[in-house]
């Protein structure tokens, strides 16, 4: 029986408590999230007033830990990793809420200074997101930490000591915003930003926002245009986008604002301060692109937990986990990446006649339809296509981007079919005329490239395609002849008819 390693996560933040459970596999060096709980204790409420931490939120904090702790039995949690930041760290009472923790709860808390969150900010990102340079935000409750990176290297990181509950205190916004407020919270926070010479290095650079209010951010936008895809992580906005986010929001009063689609009610009332200072470093840094990291300050701490902190990444994001996603969907990783081999030979051998570039975007997403294209029997054989279809979407595959993903799944999709690729006209939107023609490329040669390895014994060495004016000549090397060799023509040769617009022959050649 195979061991599995369970780690609790908990992040003791200005605004919530969450509790991460994940699920750590040894043998396969892979893991996996299987629980996920939050609680808006508000530790922070107040602190700009008193300096210590209201004895109520305290009082809902404790009872948060205990919860924490008869969960963390439930699951038989080996290693519990709990850390607190802006808050508890800010506070002149904060030792009070690490030992009652500690005595009433049994958790070890570890207050971390303002650097180490940025720095375990820094690995949530640089693990999950393929990307090279950016100006990382994480504003929370109580505080804001600023890392640069440089070539997936991070090297500058700040925190500063103002978050959003700070924020929505010292400048009246809680409520609908005056002018004047907004006016005062502008200068605040340049003066803020411009104490800092890393971001002179990020000049151009996109920001990678963390946080519940720049993931709230997002989902406002995804409401406000009917964005077809509920995926907070790698969604991209605009400096306009931003601005239009910023100025709909400012606009209202707090009732309003609880009404807003893609805004959480918990944080209607201090969303505002935060999200202007995100508008503000976009514009400090003349940066014209958000990237919504999901992952933070929390799988940063997991990450480091099992292997890969700073100087150890993940060496390559969309790979690992592209072969964590397969893993846990009992995917036959053998036959899947035969599939995606024979899979790039065609399209490499076919680009004479389809005319596109192997480039990385398009190899990620053949990789991805290709090793996950039979994903779906893990849910049900008959018709998997359209569950293969669902489980790419929804699998949070890191390293894609939107497009990259919904590209994959509609070619796993239709990998079992002739017809002409139909998207819904919820997704028609997201992708262009060369896209469909993309997926009805990909989606032949997968069809080719299944029957090929229909056996899953790998018999096929190797292929390559003869093209003439109107017919393409596939020769498949093999070890040995298969019947579901001979059915290839009548199962796939009408679609890659009107796919290619050759007529498909094929020799199959037996080599030893």
């Amino acid at each position: 029986m195979q061991e599995h390693n369970r780690i609790g996560v908990i992040d003791i933040g200005s605004n919530s408590v969450h509790l991460v459970v994940a699920e750590y596999h040894d043998e396969n060096d892979y893991f996996s999230v299987i629980d996920d709980a939050k609680v808006n204790v508000r530790l922070g409420e107040g602190m700009t007033r008193t300096g210590c931490l209201d004895p109520e939120r305290i009082e809902v904090g404790i009872d948060t830990m205990k919860i924490y702790r008869r969960m963390i039995d439930a699951y038989q949690i080996g290693q519990v990793i709990a850390t607190a930041t802006a808050a508890v760290r800010k506070a002149k009472n904060g030792d009070e809420f690490v030992r009652r923790a500690k005595e009433e709860a049994g958790i070890d808390i570890n207050v971390i200074p303002g650097e180490q969150e940025a720095m375990y900010d820094y690995l949530g990102v640089v693990n999950t997101i393929d990307i090279k340079d950016g100006l990382l935000m994480d504003i929370g409750g109580g505080s804001t930490e600023l890392v640069l990176i440089q070539n997936r290297e991070k090297k500058a990181g700040v925190s500063l000591p103002f978050g959003a509950v700070d924020l929505a205190e010292k400048f009246n916004l809680t409520d609908k915003p005056k002018k004047s407020d907004l006016e005062k919270l502008h200068v605040f926070l340049e003066g803020a930003f411009s104490q800092y010479p890393l971001l002179a290095e990020a000049k151009g650079y996109p920001v990678i926002g963390v946080g519940g209010t720049i993931r709230n951010m997002g989902r406002i936008h995804r409401r406000m245009i009917d964005y077809p895809l509920e995926i907070a992580q790698n969604y991209r906005m605009s400096r306009k986008d931003v601005k239009t986010v910023c100025e709909k929001t400012a606009a209202m009063d707090y009732q309003e604002r609880k009404n807003i689609k893609g805004l959480s009610k918990a944080r209607a009332d201090i969303f505002i301060g935060a999200s202007q200072a995100v508008m503000e470093i976009m514009g400090a840094i003349d940066s014209d692109q958000l990237i919504i990291s999901k992952a933070g300050l929390r799988d940063g701490l997991l990450y480091e937990s099992i292997g890969y902190g700073e100087g150890d990444l993940i060496p390559e994001v969309f790979e690992y986990s592209l072969v964590n996603t397969a893993r846990q969907l009992d995917v036959n990783c053998i036959h899947a990446y035969q599939v995606y081999r024979i899979s790039r030979k065609l399209f490499n051998e076919l680009a004479p006649i389809h005319g596109l570039p192997l480039s990385r975007t398009l190899d990620k997403s053949l990789r991805t339809a290709a090793m996950l294209h039979d994903s779906g029997i893990k849910i049900q054989y008959s018709n998997h296509q359209l569950h293969s279809f669902y489980l790419i979407l929804n699998a949070g595959i890191n390293g894609l981007t939107h497009e990259e993903m919904l590209i994959a799944a509609f070619s796993a999709l239709n990998h079992r079919t002739g017809k002409k690729v139909q998207v819904d006209a919820e997704y028609a939107r997201m992708l262009t005329k060369q896209d469909l023609n993309i997926i009805d490329v990909f989606s032949s040669i997968l069809q080719i490239a299944e029957y090929l390895d229909r056996d899953m014994d790998g018999v096929v060495r190797d292929v390559n395609c003869v093209i003439s004016d109107d017919a393409v000549t596939l020769n498949v090397l093999s070890q040995e002849h298969s019947v579901f060799t001979d059915m290839i023509l009548d199962e796939c040769g009408k679609k890659f008819n009107r796919v290619f617009k050759h007529t498909l022959n094929l020799e199959n050649e037996i080599v030893k």
